[in-house]
């Protein structure tokens, strides 16, 4: 008779399908923050898994058949304070009341005191309302899930969660998540003493004051996970075309740009021929001028020259002679870096016309994810909805450790950054430092790069050994280069560029000097949107 009444109270079906809970070992905690959905696994012979959808795009409570597919990364906020107070604990008491279930947590349990100790199970007490005290269970709060800790889970063992004669001490809660489903549900994590932890959403409205149970907890969580995914898959569908014609738009002004640079190889000639009429005719241009009308020798007419007022004209043609010099170098690079970002545009163009065409779900869009991110669309901007899918993480480079146990990770003479691509630069923090990534870190076959004739920073191209560095790439590298040396601020600047093994520290130097041979020089005119994008991708270490 008391079953009877048990499943006919609120969530008494529920309570019944976690009953056997109790005691067993919290296994894992995932969420879905885009589409509301709480899981939290158990292994009480087998896995179970208990999810709460609290809005916006999924509601209810049930049972779940799996974890979600689509999920929050561990260092989401509500992931990591779940991860870090509930995972490896054991369930000590489920409650399911009329605003919501609760799920208390404590240390390792003996089975004989988790079946015998009196208050310790899930229930809903028949005969009282959902929100009345229980034995050896906390009472029911004010609607809205308040953190107010009950007496009985206090630090100080509760008479509820007293241990039978003969048994070793039950242990005290030490942490408790209550959910409270629904559209603009939410979720509740508190300490042994009832003190707040984390709630989620953090600025959401009041919870529901009494929450509609299913008959049956299995089908509804069946439903749950699948409308999580659903709504996910939908989310990073959108999220994933965004990027991808982002993408595609930020290589159609590459393009453009580098298309521009090569157009302007045509004035090479010009400029040459500018600086030697300012060689010859120099000397009678006033002192103090703008500008300057020189003879054309070929045509018999005149050519006007902006100049700076503050140097000697005739000393200024240099610096067209310069400008002509830098165009010519950088005519190779330009060339294969268009041919490069024309392929990319290609390739780009061709997923722009998969993503549309495929199915909203997790098997169809990773493989387009992971197409994306080689094609240099950032993880970030992929992963719109605020979840990943389950197991896509990418593993850490080769040879990367972390650093053990409760020991600072040692600080890194450089910091990196990442070229479109994913590949790694690395930029010397000072001149000691500079020194260290030279000398220390970088290896023999790895790309050394430097601004030309001006003080800055080392910067280092981690390179296959035999590989060569990718144009593209190779301008990421001599932008931050450029961008960290006394030449910031310029719109063109030189950069030298050798492999390692051509770089020595000579005895007894400053600090971050060092010669080389071999020299190679890049002209790198400085555009904005790939500055900032380099700058955004930098690792702190």
């Amino acid at each position: 008779m008391g079953d009877q009444q048990g499943s006919a109270a609120p969530g008494g079906a529920l309570a019944e399908a976690v009953a056997s809970w109790v005691g067993a070992r919290i296994d894992a905690a995932h969420a879905n923050p885009a589409t509301g959905l709480v899981a939290l696994a158990v292994y009480a012979g087998a896995r179970r898994v208990l999810g709460a959808g609290i809005g916006p795009r999924v509601a209810g409570v049930g049972v779940l058949p799996r974890l979600p597919r689509l999920r929050a990364g561990a260092s989401h906020p509500l992931l990591s304070a779940l991860r870090a107070h509930l995972v490896g604990r054991r369930v000590l008491a489920i409650e399911v009341r009329g605003d919501g279930v609760a799920i208390v947590a404590g240390d390792a349990l003996l089975a004989e005191s988790a079946s015998t100790a009196p208050g310790l199970g899930s229930s809903t007490e028949p005969g009282s309302s959902p929100g009345s005290p229980q034995p050896g269970l906390s009472p029911a709060p004010a609607p809205g899930l308040s953190p107010a800790p009950a007496p009985g889970l206090s630090p100080a063992p509760a008479p509820g969660l007293s241990p039978a004669p003969g048994l070793s001490p039950a242990p005290a809660p030490a942490a408790r998540l209550e959910l409270a489903p629904g559209r603009r549900g939410e979720v509740r994590l508190l300490d042994g003493a009832g003190n707040l932890i984390l709630r989620w959403p953090p600025q959401g409205s009041a919870p529901p004051a009494e929450i509609a149970y299913p008959e049956d907890p299995l089908a509804a969580g069946a439903a749950l996970v699948e409308a999580s995914d659903d709504a996910a898959a939908g989310q990073e569908k959108a999220a994933l075309a965004r990027a991808v014609k982002a993408r595609r738009a930020a290589l159609e002004r590459r393009a453009d740009a580098v298309r521009g640079d090569l157009g302007r190889l045509g004035s090479v000639a010009r400029l040459q021929k500018t600086g030697q009429l300012l060689l010859a005719q120099g000397a009678r241009v006033p002192r103090g001028a703008a500008k300057a009308l020189l003879d054309d020798w070929e045509t018999g007419g005149k050519i006007e020259v902006a100049l700076d007022p503050a140097r000697p004209a005739k000393a200024q043609a240099e610096a067209f002679f310069a400008k002509a010099r830098r165009y010519q170098r950088g005519e190779a690079v330009m060339r294969a870096r268009l041919a490069e970002t024309e392929r990319a545009l290609e390739a780009i163009a061709a997923l722009e016309a998969d993503v549309a065409a495929a199915e909203a779900l997790p098997e169809a869009l990773e493989p387009l994810a992971q197409r994306a991110r080689s094609l240099g669309v950032a993880r970030a901007d992929i992963a719109g909805a605020g979840a990943s899918f389950a197991g896509a993480g990418s593993p850490a480079p080769a040879g990367a450790r972390g650093p053990r146990a409760g020991r600072a990770a040692p600080r890194r003479p450089f910091h990196a950054y990442r070229s479109a691509s994913g590949a790694a630069i690395l930029v010397g923090r000072g001149a000691e430092d500079n020194d260290a990534l030279t000398t220390k870190h970088a290896r023999p076959h790895d790309l050394w790069l430097h601004a030309k004739g001006v003080a800055g920073s080392h910067v280092v191209v981690p390179l296959p050994k035999g590989a060569s560095c990718p144009a593209d790439v190779l301008v990421d590298a001599a932008t931050l280069a450029a961008h960290f040396s006394d030449a910031r601020g310029e719109a063109v600047c030189e950069v030298s560029y050798v492999p390692r093994r051509y770089v020595r520290k000579p005895r007894g130097a400053a600090p971050g000097a060092v010669v080389f041979d071999r020299e190679k020089v890049i002209a790198v005119r400085i555009e904005g949107a790939r500055l900032s994008r380099l700058l955004a991708t930098k690792e702190e270490g």
